[in-house]
């Protein structure tokens, strides 16, 4: 069964900054277009995969990234950087008392619907933010629906009732977001490894279009 979007407050949480704009960058443009509010939650710069540019210098391509592919999708670039070190998230998440800060924030904006990867994400950061989003959520008894997306092929997704999301009207404002990450495709980076899972990412949401009748679709499984 296809979705239909009502007006809300979406809260989207990402490990690095074009993780959802891989996963679900179509539904974001379609919760703009439906008017509602997207709030982002990015947890680390990836300085790592940058190791030949300063950290303050990557940082800030970072952050205008991000911006500019929220803008592309139709919303206002609400994005926020949460400063995480690469495979440090838990005591940096700790140490900055993420919890605390990041309840009160959701408390205050009363999501109806949080997006994060999958707790067995096969990136370590991936797996590692959508834990900690989760504990927090528990612990501070919050009441949005929580849905998991996937940004890499993973076999061991949970066997729960699956969010699906035409996006066939919004998938060129996916591609154009896709387009604002140029520091993710570098000769001296991983442009071989993007370009290939980039291409997956568009064959799969495909597939799931045509398995639903329709050109394109995301799709999402339910944790809370």
């Amino acid at each position: 069964m296809l979705l239909t979007l009502d007006m809300a407050t979406i809260v989207v949480f990402a490990a690095h900054n074009d993780d959802h704009a891989l996963a679900m960058g179509g539904t974001i443009a379609k919760h703009y277009k439906a008017k509602d509010e997207v709030y982002t939650f990015i947890g680390s710069f990836g300085e790592m995969s940058h190791p030949h540019y300063k950290p303050e210098v990557i940082r800030k391509v970072r952050v205008k990234e991000a911006q500019r592919a929220d803008r592309a999708y139709g919303g206002t670039a609400k994005v926020q950087f949460l400063g995480l070190r690469e495979l440090k998230f838990p005591e940096d998440w700790e140490r900055k008392r993420l919890t605390t800060q990041i309840a009160k924030r959701l408390k205050k904006l009363k999501p109806s619907k949080l997006y994060l990867p999958g707790e067995n994400e096969m990136h370590p950061d991936h797996a590692a933010i959508a834990k900690l989003v989760l504990s927090m959520y528990d612990e501070a008894g919050l009441k949005a629906d929580v849905y998991a997306y996937y940004t890499y092929p993973n076999l061991r997704r949970p066997r729960k009732v699956k969010l699906i999301v035409d996006v066939s009207n919004t998938y060129r404002k996916k591609l154009d977001g896709l387009r604002a990450y140029k520091s993710q495709i570098h000769i001296f980076t991983h442009a071989i490894s993007n370009n290939m899972l980039y291409v997956y990412i568009l064959i799969r949401d495909w597939l799931h279009g045509f398995l639903n009748g329709t050109r394109f679709t995301e799709t999402f499984y339910k944790l809370r």
